[in-house]
C-alpha cells in the first residue's frame, strides 16, 4: 500500500501531531509499505523508504502560510496514483482525517472560556474577524461538508464535536484514541525518581504537582497559580515543563520557590513518576498525549471536561473537573495532597501506540474513499 502523509513541519520535536505523524510513518514504512511525506520542511526520516516531498509557501502572513500549503499539497499530492492520502490538518485533499487538534469550531469556543465577560466577547468577534480563522473555518466546512473523508477520532469528544457542528455521516467516524509508547512510559521509572528531585532541589518527602505545556495559556496556568495562591498556606511544590517566558514568573509573584520552572527537557519519561500528580487544566484538548503519558507513568492527573483525554480517567487514576473552575481545582488538588503519593490505576482502554497505528493501518486497508 502506498500512502501520503500531509504536515506542514515533519519533525517529532514540534508538537503532539507531528510526533503523531512521525512516528505512524515510520510504523507504517517497518510493515513495508510505501510513504511519501508532504511537508513545508521536515526532519530527515530515521528510515530509508520514507521519502520527502518539500514544497513551497507563503511564510507569512500564517494565513496564507496554511492556505498556500493546502494548495501546494493537494497538487503534489493529486500527482501521486494508487495512493492513499492521510492528513492532520491544513489541507482539502484527502480519504484519511485525523483532526489531531479536535475540530476548530470546538477549539474557538472553548479557547475563549479563558476570558471574562466583556473581553471574551471582544475576543470572539476579533478571532472571527482574522483571516486565519476565516480559512480554518472554510477549510474545516470543505472537508466536512464536500470531501467526506473517512475520519480516525482520537478521543469521543472529538467525534461528537464533528456530528455537534456538521451534519457527518457517523459511519465515517473511526474511535481510536491516541496511543503511548509503553516501553518508555511506565511506573518502572519511578527509580529516576530521586535523580530528578535532586536536580531540580527538590525533597524527597515533598508533595509536588507536574504543570506540561507548550502552549500555557490555553492549557490553564493562570487557573492553576489561582489554586496555588489559595493553597499556600499548605506545603507543596509545583514543576513547570515547557517553554517559560518571563509573564508566567511574573503571574506567579508571591508563591516563592513553590514554583520551579524548569524550561523545555528532554527526559519526560523520568519526570512523571518523580512527581505526585499532573494539573492539566486545560480550557480545550483534542486528547492530551500529557495526560496519557502521565498515567501510564502511574501518576494520577487532574484534569477538565475540555479534554478528550479526560475518557482515560477512571476512579484511583485522577479527577476531571470543569474547565475555568479555581474552586473545583483547589478541591482535587487537596483532595490528591490528602491522598498521598499513590500510583494511578492504568485504564484498560490505554494502548500502546504500535497497536494504535496498527489500527490506522488496518482502516487504510479497509477503506477507499
Amino acid at each position: 500500500m502506498n500512502i501520503s502523509i500531509a504536515i506542514e513541519k515533519f519533525d517529532p520535536g514540534v508538537g503532539g501531531a507531528e510526533r503523531y505523524c512521525w512516528d505512524l510513518a515510520h510504523y507504517l514504512a517497518g510493515q513495508g509499505h510505501g510513504i511519501v511525506i508532504i511537508c513545508r520542511k521536515g526532519k530527515a526520516p530515521a528510515h530509508g523508504s520514507i521519502r520527502l516531498r518539500c514544497v513551497g509557501t507563503i511564510a507569512f502572513p500564517q494565513f496564507l502560510r496554511h492556505l498556500s500549503f493546502a494548495l501546494m499539497h493537494f497538487l503534489t499530492a493529486r500527482r501521486l496514483e494508487g495512493y492513499r492520502h492521510f492528513c492532520v490538518g491544513n489541507t482539502f485533499f484527502m480519504d484519511f482525517y485525523q483532526p489531531h487538534g479536535g475540530s476548530h469550531r470546538a477549539w474557538f469556543l472553548r479557547e475563549t472560556l479563558m476570558f471574562g465577560q466583556p473581553f471574551r466577547t471582544v475576543r470572539r468577534l476579533m478571532m472571527r474577524m482574522s483571516p486565519k480563522d476565516m480559512v480554518q473555518r472554510a477549510m474545516e466546512w470543505w472537508i466536512f461538508s464536500v470531501v467526506k473523508p473517512q475520519v480516525i477520532a482520537i478521543s469521543q469528544m472529538v467525534a461528537s464535536d464533528i456530528t455537534r457542528f456538521f451534519p457527518f455521516p457517523k459511519d465515517r467516524i473511526h474511535l481510536v484514541p491516541n496511543g503511548v509508547n509503553i516501553r518508555r512510559y511506565h511506573p518502572g521509572n519511578r527509580e529516576y525518581r530521586e535523580e530528578i528531585r535532586r536536580r531540580y532541589r527538590i525533597g524527597n518527602e515533598e508533595y509536588v504537582f507536574l504543570f506540561v505545556a507548550q502552549n500555557p495559556r490555553l492549557k490553564g496556568y493562570h487557573i492553576l497559580v489561582e489554586a496555588c495562591r489559595t493553597l499556600a498556606p499548605r506545603p507543596f511544590r509545583v514543576l513547570v515543563v515547557g517553554p517559560c517566558g518571563d509573564w508566567m514568573e511574573s503571574e506567579a509573584m508571591g508563591l516563592g520557590d513553590r514554583m520551579i520552572f524548569a524550561g523545555r527537557v528532554d527526559d519526560l519519561h523520568k519526570v512523571y513518576p518523580a512527581c505526585d500528580c499532573l494539573v492539566h487544566p486545560t480550557f480545550y484538548d483534542a486528547c492530551s498525549l500529557v495526560v496519557l503519558e502521565s498515567l501510564a507513568s502511574g501518576t494520577p492527573v487532574i484534569t477538565t471536561s475540555a479534554n478528550g483525554a479526560g475518557m482515560f480517567i477512571e476512579k484511583g487514576s485522577g479527577t476531571v473537573i470543569k474547565p475555568g473552575d479555581v474552586p473545583a481545582l483547589v478541591s482535587a488538588m487537596k483532595d490528591a495532597m490528602e491522598a498521598g503519593r499513590k500510583e494511578a490505576v492504568i485504564c484498560g482502554m490505554l494502548r500502546d501506540h504500535t497497536e494504535v497505528f496498527a489500527r490506522v493501518e488496518e482502516l487504510m486497508t479497509r477503506y477507499e474513499h
